[in-house]
């Protein structure tokens, strides 16, 4: 797969990229197998507040004809209040569909992991990396397609040459948006846990004071990081360190 050395370099990654794509396909020939279920994490971390937020958006069946769309958010409380964290939750259930719709044109199961792993390692930077005192948000999609689990780590886009995939393969660039899109499609274009009025904000901590305990019991745990460090101060932390900080839904912060 070599690159012939008359091609300008600005094409050079767009041309690899292709290849890549190319090479899955014709290794993969085999029929899709159907999208059963899938979840999204989304780890952020920001150099303001809040300093880190942690989200899962989680599509699966509902009985025989509908589907359930779930969203979480881990977050801490405030600035002043790092050692404390909420968890907000929605729910809906959208009637008369499939998963495969929900997902809407993001094909999950039309790639392996090895897929996903080839393309992301030949769009990785490797000159004018992003700064650390950058915002930054990894993802990690894992799928249900047929009796198969697929699991796709997707790095902060500011890590990859991200213009290059996306000329390469559309399909798979888009799966950076699928979270976002479907929670839009699902509760609207301007939803946000992040942002509610106080009614919706007890609403949302009593549903994820809930699923706490689902949480816990390490359903989501291999879409986080692995590690365990206190009140999720580490940026690429598990979902224990994210819940370290919880103790219930909380509106103010406790006076010392």
């Amino acid at each position: 797969m070599a690159i012939p050395r008359d091609i300008p370099k600005h094409r050079s990654l767009f041309l690899l990229l292709t290849l890549v794509a190319a090479s899955a396909v014709a290794d993969h020939p085999k029929p899709k197998p159907p999208l059963e279920n899938f979840y999204v994490v989304t780890q952020a971390i920001f150099h303001a507040d809040p300093k880190w937020v942690d989200h899962i958006l989680e599509v699966r069946p509902q009985g025989l004809n509908d589907v359930q769309v779930r969203e979480i958010r881990i977050a801490p409380l405030s600035a002043s209040c790092p050692h404390h964290a909420t968890v907000r939750a929605i729910e809906r259930v959208v009637p008369n569909t499939t998963v495969k719709k929900v997902a809407v044109h993001f094909d999950l199961c039309a790639y392996t992991e090895d897929d996903v792993e080839t393309m992301v390692h030949a769009a990785k930077r490797t000159h004018g990396a992003p700064s650390s005192d950058d915002d930054s948000a990894t993802q990690t999609i894992v799928a249900r397609c047929g009796q198969k689990q697929r699991l796709f780590e997707l790095p902060d886009q500011a890590t990859l040459r991200f213009d290059g995939l996306t000329l390469a393969d559309t399909h798979l660039a888009a799966f950076w948006n699928l979270a976002a899109t479907v929670e839009a499609r699902t509760f609207g274009d301007d939803f946000s846990l992040a942002h509610l009025a106080p009614e919706q904000d007890r609403d949302a901590q009593a549903l994820g004071g809930k699923l706490v305990d689902e949480i816990k019991s390490g359903k989501y745990d291999q879409a986080f990081a692995d590690n365990e460090c206190p009140y999720a101060e580490c940026p690429d932390h598990n979902a224990a360190s994210a819940l370290q900080g919880y103790a219930g839904p909380i509106f103010s912060c406790p006076e010392k």
